[in-house]
């Protein structure tokens, strides 16, 4: 193995019933370190080893990550948090509780990349390792770390790992680990009416109030990973829902929808484009 990254540490809250509660980023990924733990016995007989024993207990995890968002701490940390207005009060009486992690590592081998997701069903997080010091001639910056322990869930499973082409494959199969997937869009690509070079689509079902539209024209209908930022500054283009776009004939276009705040996707859809020929 020859990891040469890290990326996309999520987690989410475990529920009673072995189902996860909607995945959230926790920061960007620094470092991650596993060290899994064993019980161990022997026998001796006969002036010699008869039996030995070495059995999984627990995994020591321990993360660093850019940040730690307000809204994690109460799940993960069980202290009372006011997320708008970013107040976090520290209880001795408060509890940590179980969740899943995963993160993204990209793998490099015989010149052949490819990605690496991790997924850890049960771990259980202590409070972040934080250190602070005084700006002096030069700037050191100082982030967060959280160290637990990873412990096998109710089918004997304490990790799984898979391998992907690419980043997107692996982020939809950790999002299928937590029980989230992309939903559907149906989109349908009409020739405009009036403006030549231009389609209008129609999108069903409508998207949620509080979100909104955005779109690519590729080559192909590859659709965005669940939680996947589309916004401009990632190659899509914003759509109010209603106006005609401009278009080429026999290209792909994928629609969309995504949370107002964070971009993130929630469905999306794609259509063959019919534009208005001159």
């Amino acid at each position: 193995m020859a990891y040469i990254g890290l990326r996309k540490p999520i987690f989410a809250s475990a529920r009673d019933d072995g189902t996860y509660d909607e995945p959230m980023a926790l920061g960007k990924a620094i470092s991650l370190e596993i060290t899994t733990n064993f019980a161990e016995a022997s026998l001796s007989a006969d002036d010699g080893q008869a039996e030995y024993v070495k059995e999984f207990t627990n995994a020591d995890v321990t993360l660093g990550t850019s940040t730690i968002p307000i809204a994690a701490m109460k799940p993960i940390f069980g202290h009372a948090a006011e997320v708008s207005g970013g107040a976090v009060v520290y209880n001795k009486d408060d509890q940590n509780s179980n969740v899943a992690m995963a993160v993204v590592a990209p793998e490099i081998i015989d010149d052949v990349r490819t990605f690496v997701a991790i997924f850890l069903p049960k771990v259980k997080f202590g409070d972040p390792s934080d250190s602070w010091e005084t700006k002096g001639d030069s700037i050191t910056f100082k982030t967060p770390s959280i160290s637990g322990k990873a412990s096998a869930n109710d089918a004997g499973v304490w990790k799984e790992t898979a391998t992907f082409k690419t980043e997107q494959e692996a982020m939809t199969w950790i999002y299928g680990k937590f029980g989230y997937s992309i939903g559907t869009l149906q989109v349908q690509s009409a020739a405009s009416e009036t403006e030549v070079g231009k389609t209008k689509l129609t999108v069903t079902p409508e998207k949620g109030q509080s979100n909104s539209y955005f779109y690519k024209i590729t080559e192909d209908e590859t659709m965005p990973a669940y939680n996947e930022v589309c916004n401009a500054s990632t190659g899509w283009t914003s759509w109010d829902g209603t106006s005609e776009i401009t278009a080429e004939t026999g290209k792909k276009i994928v629609v969309a929808e995504v949370t107002t705040e964070g971009g993130t996707a929630k469905k999306a859809g794609s259509a063959t484009v019919a534009a208005k020929a001159e």
